[in-house]
C-alpha cells in the first residue's frame, strides 16, 4: 500500500541553518515527504523546484501556478506542510488552488518580529506577512509551534486557539549521545547562527570572568566579523559545520552557552534546536529565560538559566556548570529522552496529518 504524501514546502532548500526541517521530513515513515521550493540552497536535495527563473518570480508573487502545481498536483498529495508563516502565507495560494489542507510550523521570528520590522526589511515575503497574516490565520488547517511559550505567542498574536498547537522538534538520539570518554574541563560550547537574538556579544562579555575556560563557536552569520574581533583570542570560531561535527564537540565539551534574547527588532527564540541536541548529547546547558527554552532546560537539574543580556550572572552560570558533575549531564539526557525524541515526535506528527488530511479536529 501506498504511503500518502505530505508536501513539504520551504522557499529555500534549506539554509544552512536549517537542516531541522530537511531531518523531520526524513523521519516520516508512514508519509511519504515531497520537498518543494522555489531556490536549491544544498546540492543533492530532491525537490519540485521551478522550471525556470520566470516561473520562480511568478510563484513567488502569485503562490500558485506554472510547473510546480501541475507537478505537485500529480502527485496527489493530501497535504502541504509549510516551515515558517511567511512561508505558509506564501504557499497559501496553491493549497487553495489544490484544494489541500495547510500545516504551517510556527518557529520563532515568524511570530515574535514586529510588524513594523517587518514592514522596515525589504523584504517582498515579509512585508506580505505582515500585511496579511490574518488570512493565514483565518485559512490555515493547522499551526505547530515548536514550544508552549512561542504557542501562547502565537495565540496572543492572533492565531486560533483550538488550531494551534505545541509540536517539539525531535532529536536522533543516536546522533546525539553522551561518550563513555571524559570531557574536555573548561570548553564552552555555543552554536547557532550569528545574530543578535543568539547573545553571542554577550557570551564574550562574559568570559572575562572565566579565565580559565576556552569557547568553541561554531556557525555563521552577518555578526561574525564583529563578534571575532571582540573575542579576540579568548575564542575560537568554527564556522557552519556538519551535524555529525557538531555531535562530536557536544560529545567534547563540558557545558553548551546559549544565552539568547529578544533582539531589537522583536526576533526571539522558539526552542534553540541545539538546546535540545545538547540535552540529548548529555551536555549541561546554560540559557537565558527566554521564550521556550526554559522547556528545554530544567534549572538546577539539567542547567541553569539566567536572565537575557546580563553577563555576569552568564558567568557565575558557566562557573557553576563547569564545576558541576556528571548528575546534570545524565539529567540532560533523560529529559531529550522523555521530550524529544525524534522517533516519537514524528508518530504523534503523523497522526496530526491523518487528522488534517481526514478533515478532523485533534
Amino acid at each position: 500500500m501506498s504511503r500518502p504524501v505530505a508536501a513539504i514546502f520551504r522557499t529555500p532548500l534549506f539554509n544552512p541553518s536549517e537542516r531541522f526541517i530537511e531531518d523531520q521530513a526524513a523521519a516520516l515513515t508512514r508519509w511519504r515527504p515531497l520537498l518543494v521550493g522555489l531556490e536549491r540552497k544544498r546540492a543533492g536535495v530532491e525537490a519540485i523546484l521551478p522550471a525556470s527563473g520566470l516561473e520562480r518570480a511568478l510563484f513567488a508573487l502569485r503562490g500558485r501556478g506554472g510547473s510546480i502545481e501541475r507537478r505537485l498536483g500529480a502527485a496527489a498529495p493530501k497535504l502541504i506542510h509549510a516551515h515558517f508563516a511567511t512561508d505558509g502565507l506564501r504557499v497559501l495560494p496553491l493549497a487553495r488552488a489544490l484544494a489541500l489542507p495547510l500545516v504551517t510550523s510556527l518557529r520563532g521570528y515568524d511570530v515574535t518580529r514586529s510588524d513594523a520590522a517587518l514592514l522596515r526589511s525589504g523584504r517582498l515575503s515579509w512585508i506580505r506577512y505582515a500585511l496579511g497574516r490574518k488570512r493565514l490565520q483565518r485559512e490555515g488547517a493547522l499551526f505547530l509551534a515548536v514550544s508552549d511559550a512561542l504557542r501562547q505567542a502565537a495565540i496572543a498574536r492572533g492565531f486560533p486557539e483550538e488550531r494551534t498547537l505545541t509540536h517539539y522538534n525531535g532529536v536522533d538520539l543516536t546522533r546525539f549521545r553522551p561518550d563513555q570518554g571524559p570531557r574536555e574541563p573548561g570548553l564552552i560550547l555555543h552554536v547557532g547562527r550569528l545574530v543578535e537574538k543568539k547573545g553571542t556579544k554577550v557570551l564574550i562579555e562574559a568570559l572575562a570572568g572565566l579565565p580559565d575556560a576556552r569557547l568553541v563557536v561554531i556557525g555563521d552569520g552577518p555578526l561574525r566579523g564583529a563578534l571575532e574581533r571582540q573575542a579576540g583570542p579568548s575564542a575560537q570560531f568554527l564556522g557552519a559545520l556538519p551535524p555529525d561535527e557538531v555531535a562530536q564537540w557536544m560529545r567534547r565539551a563540558s557545558v553548551l552557552a546559549a544565552p539568547s534574547l529578544t533582539a531589537a527588532d522583536g526576533d526571539a527564540e522558539g526552542l534553540p534546536n541545539v538546546v535540545v541536541e545538547a540535552a540529548a548529547s548529555g551536555l549541561p546547558a546554560v540559557a537565558t529565560h527566554h521564550s521556550g527554552i526554559p522547556e528545554g532546560v530544567v534549572a538546577g537539574e539539567t542547567g541553569f538559566l539566567v536572565p537575557e543580556g546580563d553577563a555576569g550572572a552568564l558567568a557565575g552560570g558557566l562557573a557553576s556548570a563547569l564545576a558541576a558533575g556528571p548528575a546534570m549531564g545524565e539529567a540532560a539526557r533523560r529529559l531529550a529522552e522523555e521530550r524529544f525524541d525524534r522517533t516519537r515526535l514524528s508518530e504523534r506528527l503523523e497522526r496530526r496529518y491523518d487528522r488534517v488530511a481526514a478533515r478532523e479536529k485533534e
